[in-house]
């Protein structure tokens, strides 16, 4: 598939895969159990699914919970350039990641990109 995610809202992606597979909102609801204001509502970003709906959303669509989310589809030859080298701070930042809900999760992940871009711009 070889979707990135950059800069795209949970709401924005959630759009993207379902347009990409030719469903309507309503069709989406029903693969996922759910109803379409429900749906309509992750778009809209009125709201976020609860931690226990993401595993069957990420599967449908055939991605991780943490691609579903913020992070990019890894390229067919595994290599983005942006591995995790299992050091011990990655895997307690990921472990405290993990415990946050998906609106948290993407106001950490932009609180960090501003500060990596602000560092490329000499700002900080």
């Amino acid at each position: 598939m070889g979707m990135y995610f950059y800069d795209m809202s949970f709401g924005t992606r959630i759009r993207e895969l379902r347009k990409e597979r030719g469903l309507s909102q309503g069709e989406l609801a029903r693969k996922l159990g759910t109803s379409q204001k429900v749906i309509s509502d992750y778009e809209r970003e009125r709201t976020s699914p609860p931690k226990d709906k993401l595993p069957n959303i990420a599967r449908f669509f055939g991605l991780s919970i943490d691609t579903l989310l913020d992070i990019e589809d890894e390229p067919a030859n595994g290599k983005n350039g942006k591995t995790l080298h299992g050091n011990k701070r990655t895997l307690k930042a990921m472990e405290l990641f993990d415990q946050l809900d998906p609106i948290e999760q993407r106001i950490i992940l932009r609180q960090m990109k501003a500060l990596i871009e602000g560092k490329k711009h000499k700002l900080l």
